[in-house]
């Protein structure tokens, strides 16, 4: 009877999905979900491991994201400094990031905040663990007390290539041209 829970147990491990444990976000593109992470660029009050926002600050930061299923990816980025207006609360002087896909090859990238993505659309599949990757260089001001950006992910399935009508025209003369000299052989 032990014998046969510890084999039940390693299979049941077997089928949990490791691959997606190591991944900061896991969405399912056949579902539609929608995910974001944010990042916080500065702080001035020193309640949170962010630096002051003092100067210029120039980073990078990278998460993973686990695409469960094949499907389709865009991603927008939106910032925020505290406070939110005025003159002298600083301004994000560059804003970049790039997609990779678990090969390491880069599939989409973008700039500055909103929808920036080239191209849109970006197929993810097969499955697996994508790395986001964002520079930035934000120029704080003497009224800036904090400033941060999120990264928004929307996904949905893989609609595929419909072919134009002149592709599916010649496709079908093609047909009928094979069925007409099938027929002459005849």
């Amino acid at each position: 009877m032990k014998r046969i829970s510890t084999l039940l147990s390693v299979a049941a491990l077997a089928a949990l999905p490791f691959g997606a444990f190591g991944a900061d976000i896991t969405l399912d593109p056949s579902l539609g979900q929608t995910a974001a992470r944010g990042f916080k660029v500065c702080d001035s009050d020193g309640g949170t491991p962010a630096p002051a926002c003092v100067g210029t600050i120039t980073d990078s930061v990278s998460f993973t994201v686990n695409f469960l299923t094949p499907g389709i990816e865009n991603a927008s980025a939106t910032g925020s400094i505290t406070p939110s207006g005025g003159i002298g609360i600083g301004s994000f002087l560059s804003f970049e990031w790039i997609l990779l896909n678990p090969d390491g090859d880069e599939i989409a990238h973008g700039t500055g905040f909103g929808t920036e993505q080239l191209p849109t659309d970006v197929g993810v599949g097969p499955p697996g663990d994508y790395t986001y990757t964002i520079e930035y260089s934000f120029q704080s001001g003497p009224r800036t007390q904090s400033a941060g950006f999120a990264m928004v992910l929307t996904t949905g399935n893989s609609t595929g290539e419909v072919p134009e009508p002149a592709t599916l025209a010649l496709i079908a003369m093609g047909l009928l041209g094979a069925g007409l000299a099938r027929r002459r052989k005849q």
